[in-house]
């Protein structure tokens, strides 16, 4: 069952389509690219205030799917992923362990347009909440995560983060799902439980 089930419950009729259509495809065009142009296609049916919000809480649905999927592969490396309570949310969207064992922020980032980097201050915002509020000391190398659609983050993040920063971006995600018959079933597999738990 998947920590972010209250996101799926929220929006179990979109889960459900979408998953569905995803593990049915057979590997044939079940891209990330695909899958965002299916969470733009359903969040156009929505009121206008609501469409971003469910962008974003259907992406941290699957980066918890892709992060217990990959947690073994080294430009992954993320395991236990918990997802932040909503009223505590204020940057930081989840908290996992690295490759190293110790504990780390997490922000998850839809961008519609891959070419709209992750800024340096929404990812400023995620240190400072995941220190002040989450109480994660943020020590050593990649203890700061951002799972973004995003082609990458922008320039000032690597100069002030470092190596303290991972980055899964849309290639590597891409690189991981397209096409991944294993991972999509995995995934509907997933959301069937979580709704039926």
């Amino acid at each position: 069952m998947l920590k972010t089930s209250g996101h799926v419950k929220t929006h179990y009729k979109a889960c459900c389509i979408i998953y569905e259509e995803f593990k049915n495809r057979n590997g044939v065009d079940a891209t990330l690219d695909a899958f965002k142009a299916e969470l733009e296609k359903y969040a156009a049916t929505l009121p206008f205030d609501e469409q971003y919000v469910f962008k974003g809480d259907m992406l941290e649905i699957f980066a918890e799917i892709f992060f217990k999927a990959f947690q073994n592969d080294p430009r992954v490396g993320l395991s236990d992923y918990t997802p932040v309570p909503l009223e505590e949310d204020y940057g930081v969207d989840g908290i996992g362990k690295n490759a190293a064992g110790k504990q780390c922020a997490v922000q998850v980032k839809y961008r519609g347009n891959p070419l709209d980097s992750v800024t340096y201050a929404e990812l400023a915002r995620t240190y400072a909440s995941a220190i002040l509020l989450q109480q994660i000391p943020l020590e050593g190398d990649d203890c700061l995560y951002v799972f973004t659609t995003a082609y990458d983050v922008t320039a000032p993040n690597g100069v002030v983060f470092k190596n303290m920063l991972r980055v899964i971006s849309h290639k590597i995600i891409s690189q991981e799902v397209d096409n991944n018959i294993n991972f999509w079933n995995t995934a509907f597999e997933e959301i069937k439980d979580t709704l039926l738990n």
